[in-house]
């Protein structure tokens, strides 16, 4: 791979608080965020890799062995990256079980706007290109399991998945709204861990649903910061979700569907903010949906199959409620500055409301 980048960025913020430009000066007019980056990149990145895959049975039952080595080198940096890792699964001779386990190292190489070095003086930033700058690193270990098995006589799918990550060599981020502004340096380390249950069912022939159950907690230190963990802007210990699809008795083309989200916020930090201070978070997120929907179908609808509607199969129309309820869910903040301090305020700006949606689907 060949990379060549040319940067040419003017960035320029003007705060007005009530009439006052801030920072404050009634002799001139100052900014209160500016920045001006000229950089260049001509990188080459070679890359490799070899797998594998064993499969043997035993008393037990049927393994399947996955393993290999990724080998990257990228000239910029002079970073050469080894990366093993190896999967296995397990089928045991009781064909309702399946185990898996997978371990290795996984790097993630930096791309242009993390080799960014943000400097800020007094709000007024420059960047350069960090050449020191490494790929952040992750030791991983993930154990799952797939169950299947009936209830009531409907059939069931019971999947369970925990998982740790160890990192390394992390590059801190903030997100301000829709911008992403990396450190430019891996001044961090911290860990990531978690539980997904996801149970898959029919609760009426040939309709799916499902519910989903995760916990995770991602958390990294930065140097400087005495060894104090805060939340990663990814962190979020729970998400609860699920979907639900019934058919009226005797009138299966007639469907109805539930959908059902409740997560933790994400972590929320002001624009130039030191990363110890991510104390403030957002609300949970919460939302319903719900939707009524008519199925036609070549051979039951005796229109089907004529005409206009020779070429199709089935066709779909549904109405939906989305955000049945209402809910005000944040999607980020817009911070207020004031005049007599430093300090900002938390404005939220919130996701679209209840809307309804006409559906139309076909299929050939």
């Amino acid at each position: 791979q060949s990379m060549r980048i040319k940067e040419n960025s003017r960035e320029w913020e003007m705060r007005d608080s009530m009439g006052y430009s801030l920072p404050y000066n009634p002799q001139e007019l100052l900014l209160i965020y500016s920045l001006k980056s000229h950089n260049t990149l001509t990188s080459n990145r070679i890359e490799t890799y070899l797998q594998d895959t064993w499969r043997f049975k035993s008393n037990i039952g049927l393994f399947n062995l996955n393993y290999g080595i990724r080998i990257s080198h990228w000239d910029w940096n002079r970073e050469t990256l080894i990366s093993p890792r190896v999967s296995i699964g397990l089928l045991p001779k009781n064909d309702k079980l399946s185990l898996r386990f997978a371990t290795g190292i996984y790097y993630q190489a930096p791309f242009y706007k993390e080799l960014r070095d943000t400097t800020f003086i007094g709000g007024m930033a420059t960047a350069k290109l960090n050449k020191d700058i490494k790929s952040q690193r992750s030791l991983q270990f993930i154990a799952g399991m797939d169950y299947y098995y009936n209830f009531l006589r409907h059939p069931f799918k019971l999947s369970v998945e925990v998982y740790y990550k160890h990192l390394n060599n992390i590059n801190p981020y903030a997100v301000d709204n829709m911008k992403i502004t990396y450190m430019g340096r891996n001044d961090a380390h911290g860990y990531a861990a978690g539980l997904d249950v996801k149970l898959f069912g029919e609760m009426v022939p040939g309709v799916d649903s499902w519910l989903g159950f995760s916990l995770m907690r991602t958390m990294e230190s930065v140097v400087g910061e005495n060894n104090k963990y805060v939340p990663r802007p990814t962190d979020q210990l729970y998400n609860i979700s699920l979907f639900f699809q019934d058919y009226i008795p005797g009138l299966p083309q007639y469907r109805v569907h539930v959908l059902f989200n409740w997560a933790q916020g994400l972590p929320v930090r002001a624009p130039g903010a030191i990363q110890s201070s991510s104390n403030l978070r957002a609300p949970d997120y919460r939302r319903v949906d719900l939707g009524v929907s008519r199925v036609f179908e070549k051979g039951k609808d005796p229109w089907m199959g004529r005409g206009f509607f020779k070429p199709f199969k089935e066709i779909l129309i549904a109405f939906e409620v989305l955000n049945l309820f209402g809910f005000n869910n944040v999607n980020s903040y817009y911070w207020v500055s004031t005049i007599a301090s430093d300090a900002q305020y938390a404005v939220p700006n919130y996701l679209t409301g209840r809307q309804f949606n006409l559906k139309l689907q076909f299929k050939f």
